[in-house]
């Protein structure tokens, strides 16, 4: 074989290759010289010249799916894919899962939130919003919340409520909030013997020392309320704790925060009688004074007992309030401030009604006692000692006075059968020497 016959496929893979070195050379070459050769799909994908206004800037092709492409736009897209990348990478390391909300949805975009953090109080319904109602129409399974746009929720100090506080001012003791301090544009249907948020703002419930209601009483000054002596037998100051503007025991939905207050000291009738229950009342003095708002205020004392006050009281509008129980049989307490209707019965009328009763002919009502209701279904229970029976001031309207302290009674709730209430006009007397002594006026 002849020597430089051997190395024949070897020159011509050289001269191939050196044949296809050429005709790249010659491509790259048709390009301008601020031009780059790259195929036709990233040089559209780094357009900048407004594709739908005017051509890509790409030119001549130099080679099979390439194409001669603007080597700035090029550039600039690469720079703009690095930064973008790092911008990711960045928001990647640093973003934190997003709390779900402690709220209930309503709808698209809407939640059931307290009224008081929804911006807006009353229901759109001019059109003004029609694409996004502020209030939705959408029922809310608790009492003060109401269903809101997400962008209308409000923190609480910035709550349309606040503003409120400072236009009060304070008409002096006994006057009811008649329409509460919620507007009902929306209807929530509360029950038939709920009490509206404030509408009497005197009502105190006194807590345990771990925070459990144990029974009511009633604002009669700043640094004073009245309770019953049975219900705090066994209290000190240290376990004792009273709340003012209190509403819902299990929620902070209110429009309007209450206050704490610890107690100073507790003073109980000298002649209270534990097993008979005569001069059921006692004097709590706080620590500090509540502060007067709409929410706080404290109820009238009635003047000493006589024939026409006691005419009075027989003919006026009263209530009774508490978070005690409906019914006798009930294993808890209500959660939400509960009012009841209840007229004033005469002694004479009550006694003789008790002694049909358990207690026989022969039971004799203490002057201590006064007694109300006996209407079937409406009664204060179980739960409901401490709290106050309160009626109208003659001449007046929507002007209250102390006349009861929740007391005793036999079951509940049954016809013909009236509670039995501490009797605050009889016990005028005792309060004011109380009160004197410890500098009140």
């Amino acid at each position: 074989m002849d020597v430089a016959c051997y190395y024949c496929p070897l020159l011509l893979t050289c001269v191939f290759l050196l044949t296809n070195g050429q005709q790249a050379a010659n491509s790259s070459s048709s390009c301008g010289t601020m031009e780059l050769c790259v195929t036709e799909q990233r040089c559209n994908e780094s357009d900048d010249s407004g594709r739908s206004i005017i051509r890509p800037r790409m030119a001549r092709t130099c080679g099979q799916g390439l194409v001669c492409c603007d080597q700035e736009q090029l550039e600039s897209w690469d720079a703009m894919q690095v930064t973008a990348t790092a911008a990711a990478t960045r928001a990647a390391s640093t973003a934190m899962p997003q709390e779900p909300s402690k709220y209930e949805s309503c709808g698209l975009n809407m939640e059931c939130v307290p009224r008081k953090l929804c911006r807006d109080n009353k229901i759109i319904d001019d059109g003004r919003f029609i694409l996004n109602p502020r209030i939705g129409d959408t029922t809310c399974p608790r009492a003060l919340q109401r269903c809101c746009a997400v962008d209308q929720e409000v923190e609480p100090n910035d709550s349309p409520y606040i503003s409120k506080l400072g236009e009060f001012k304070y008409k002096g003791c006994g006057y009811r909030n008649a329409l509460g301090l919620i507007p009902d544009e929306d209807n929530y249907e509360y029950q038939k013997d709920v009490a509206l948020f404030a509408e009497f703002p005197w009502t105190v419930a006194l807590m345990t020392g771990r925070f459990q209601y144990l029974c009511g009483g009633t604002l009669i000054h700043p640094q004073l309320v009245l309770t019953s002596a049975h219900n705090i037998v066994n209290q000190t100051v240290d376990t004792l704790l009273a709340r003012f503007g209190e509403w819902d025991l299990n929620s902070s939905d209110e429009p309007y925060e209450y206050q704490a207050r610890r107690i100073k000291q507790i003073i109980r009738h000298e002649e209270f009688d534990p097993a008979a229950l005569f001069n059921d009342i006692a004097l709590l003095e706080l620590v500090l004074p509540v502060d007067i708002q709409p929410h706080i205020q404290p109820l009238c004392l009635p003047p000493p007992e006589t024939p026409k006050l006691q005419a009075e009281l027989r003919s006026a509008l009263c209530f009774a309030t508490g978070w005690g129980a409906r019914l006798l049989d009930s294993t808890s307490n209500e959660r939400l401030l509960k009012r009841i209707f209840l007229p004033i019965v005469s002694r004479d009328e009550c006694q003789g009604l008790l002694r049909v009763t358990r207690l026989d002919k022969r039971f004799r009502l203490r002057p201590s006692f006064l007694c109300a209701g006996g209407i079937k279904g409406e009664d204060t229970c179980k739960g409901d000692g401490g709290s106050p029976l309160f009626c109208m001031i003659p001449g007046q309207v929507d002007r209250f006075q102390l006349v009861g302290i929740v007391s005793w009674g036999i079951d509940c709730a049954n016809e013909d059968v009236p509670a039995v209430y501490a009797n605050v006009p009889y016990l005028r007397s005792w309060i004011d020497e109380k009160v004197k002594s410890l500098g009140y006026e």
